[in-house]
């Protein structure tokens, strides 16, 4: 910014005259920086109620409108001996389950190593009596790892040969003994570990032996005495008298996920039971109602907001004069009332209320969310709905639950209504979402148009600082004229009295 000497002349204060010259002028840009501001949060008013919008439709309203939504199902058993849960698939009645055995990751524990110092992860190979040149294979899978004991070879190039083969492993300096296992159960994650040139014995500097599949079987191990050894196993079980095996203790067979945690005794019999889940059907239904009416009650408070007529967004020097809780209520009022009677609100608000107000027909009877007891209370809640019997509904709790009555006498009636209303409403979301020349897909506003409207204000604005620095300049080039002409007019006059005879020096 230039240095400009002014008023020297005439003595005017022409940087104060200046300014105020310029807020008069500066007032069309605090109106384009106002229109921005208040378009700013219009654009961040709607991607929050975007969000909403967005949540009710993916978590609820798509799943809704599917009937395989409503199947589903719940299985107890009468022993602790195992976990057991139901899908939709699995069919209702009595299942029996008898666990043979348990599945085990394959656990070697070796021996203590001997010798008259600590052995640590630096310690050599050789310098624990093991030979040189000779080989340890790690077998895991049917795949082969080997380890090349060289003169340098120590205690973590054997961990680590161990770990890359795909075992847990780890060499425990206080117990002076290595912890080798599998990292996940079943025979088909067993492992062998043996001396490539058959040297069984030299494994024992390590407090190890060789441990192998007995004629393939991985579920059979030949080890010496003095490692501690858990086999592999698989998991058992004999679903309604057919044998299921599977390397993990989770295993899913005909709907039923069953986790295995116990062998059952030789003549015992676990009974499960499978029925439908009235609870988690109506929870799912209570949870589409609840997110449901988040979303309208947000879309009417923004709708029928207050006027904030006179509420400009704050001038710095407002913002100065004023306390932070006292910006926050101004500029609250300006933000809470962006959207009342915004047209798009109003077409989603009634969108949202038309879908679920209609009826099916099942079984020669009709039906509706009002017949289900889900309904409007007051008129002033503006279309918020309430379940009958709901215990988390302090207006209706007392009521008889038809919700649940519905559901556990005839459930498929309440699924044909809820697909259909579901369904309606699904439809006119995806309508709302589709990608226009305003709006981008999976937007129920016009986020387009309002960021196109912002890089034009924003245009605007830039354009009009440059034609205020402009008008300052012209100023400032004024006022200095003006003191040109002033100083010339003084030495002029000086120049006059001096020929009248008058002394205009200092005396």
């Amino acid at each position: 910014m230039p240095i400009r000497m002014s008023g020297v002349v005439s003595g005017l204060d022409t940087e104060s005259i200046i300014k105020e010259l310029m807020k008069v002028q500066s007032t069309k840009k605090t109106k384009i920086q106002n229109k921005i501001t208040k378009l700013e949060w219009k654009q961040e008013k709607w991607k929050g109620l975007n969000s909403k919008i967005y949540a009710l439709y993916t978590d609820h309203v798509s799943k809704l409108r599917l009937q395989g939504s409503y199947n589903l199902k719940k299985a107890t058993s009468n022993s602790d001996k195992i976990e057991v849960s139901a899908s939709g698939n699995v069919p209702e009645g009595m299942h029996t389950i008898q666990v043979d055995s348990v599945a085990s990751a394959q656990y070697i524990t070796g021996a203590k190593i001997q010798g008259n110092k600590d052995v640590t992860y630096s310690t050599k190979l050789v310098d624990l009596g093991m030979t040189k040149d000779s080989s340890i294979v790690i077998s895991v899978g049917g795949k082969d790892t080997e380890l090349k004991i060289t003169e340098n070879t120590t205690i973590s190039d054997f961990v680590s040969t161990l770990q890359k083969a795909g075992l847990n492993a780890s060499f425990d300096t206080s117990q002076q003994r290595f912890f080798i296992s599998s990292k996940k159960s079943g025979l088909e994650n067993a492992f062998e570990i043996k001396m490539a040139n058959g040297d069984s014995d030299s494994l024992k500097a390590l407090g190890l032996s060789e441990i192998k599949f007995k004629d393939g079987n991985p579920g059979e191990l030949e080890y010496g005495n003095d490692v501690s050894v858990v086999k592999a196993s698989d998991a058992v079980i004999r679903y309604n008298n057919a044998e299921i095996r599977s390397s993990s203790n989770t295993i899913t067979v005909n709907g039923l996920t069953v986790t295995v945690k116990e062998k059952t005794d030789a003549n015992e019999i676990i009974r499960v039971n499978v029925t439908r889940d009235t609870q988690a059907l109506y929870d799912m239904l209570k949870g589409f109602i609840n997110s449901y009416n988040e979303v309208l009650k947000a879309l009417n408070d923004a709708y029928d907001a207050e006027l904030a007529r006179g509420y400009e967004p704050l001038t710095d020097e407002q913002r100065e004069a004023m306390t932070e809780e006292q910006i926050e209520k101004w500029e609250n009022k300006i933000k809470d009332s962006l959207l009342r009677r915004d047209g798009t609100v109003g077409s989603l608000i009634n969108t949202l209320r038309t879908k679920l107000s209609g009826s099916v027909t099942y079984n020669g009877k009709s039906y509706s969310l009002a017949s289900l007891g889900i309904t409007s209370v007051d008129y002033t809640e503006k279309g918020i709905l309430h379940i009958d019997g709901d215990k988390d509904d302090a207006l209706r709790s007392t009521e008889e639950n038809k919700l649940m009555k519905a559901l556990s006498e005839d459930p498929d009636a309440v699924m044909t209504l809820f697909t259909k209303l579901v369904g309606d409403l699904y439809s006119a979301m995806q309508e709302d979402m589709k990608s226009t020349s305003l709006s981008s897909a999976l937007s129920f506003y016009n986020d387009k148009e309002i960021k196109n409207t912002l890089d034009d204000y924003k245009k605007e604005l830039s354009a009009m600082e440059k034609k205020l620095l402009d008008i300052e300049d012209r100023y400032y080039k004024q006022f200095t004229a003006m003191e040109k002409m002033l100083s010339q007019l003084n030495a002029q006059s000086s120049s006059l009295l001096s020929l009248l005879g008058y002394n205009t020096g200092t005396q």
